[in-house]
């Protein structure tokens, strides 16, 4: 993260939702940052099963789940 630089959003928290944002904001052509103090995913990378999720019929670990939504965020964004 450059200090200098110029972001036009600035998304405050990686959970669900930082990484649902940051993803629809980058795809609209805004450049994007996400900040999150412990780890991608927030509060839910320390969840061990999750079972309500659309798309994972098995369910997903937090961790696993956060991982996925950082790479998807990141190709669009760049490298966070």
């Amino acid at each position: 993260m450059n200090k200098n630089h110029v972001y036009d959003m600035i998304i405050v928290g990686g959970g669900p939702g930082g990484y649902t944002s940051a993803l629809y904001a980058a795809r609209a052509g805004f450049e994007t940052i996400v900040l999150e103090k412990l780890s991608a995913g927030g509060q839910m990378s320390l969840t061990w099963q999750i079972d309500n999720y659309p798309g994972f019929e098995n369910g997903i670990d937090g961790f696993s789940l956060a991982e996925k939504m950082q790479k998807q965020a990141e190709k669009y964004m760049g490298k966070m």
